[in-house]
């Protein structure tokens, strides 16, 4: 019996601690955290920022755009002029002066 407590405390002792740093250092390498799954994250990250930064710049443009429909930001007669110059619409009896024809009877 002292015989065998002997071989487990001189060779399946240090054998299972080897065995484990053995395991602990696959999983450091090979496992869900270890270095090849940090470098999959780190291309992951910066996949990511560029789209990011893509979707930001799209955020801002439409930002723009709608702060230019902004009811606040709006005067209505811009408006209107606006959409039938675009369109080309008139209404009947609509009169039309050029704008150099506008400031010179304003100046007047």
């Amino acid at each position: 019996m002292r015989r065998l407590g002997s071989f487990v405390r001189d060779v399946v002792a240090p054998a299972l601690f080897a065995c484990w740093i053995a395991w602990l250092a696959y999983t450091a390498v090979a496992g869900a955290a270890g270095i090849r799954a940090l470098g999959d994250l780190k291309s992951d990250i910066a996949a990511r920022r560029v789209e990011l930064a893509k979707l930001t710049a799209q955020r801002e443009a439409l930002a723009r755009r709608a702060d230019l429909l902004s009811p606040k930001s709006l005067d209505p007669d811009m408006v209107e002029e606006r959409i039938r110059a675009v369109l080309g619409y008139a209404r009947d009896g609509d009169l039309v002066i050029p704008r150099s024809e506008l400031d010179r009877l304003l100046a007047e």
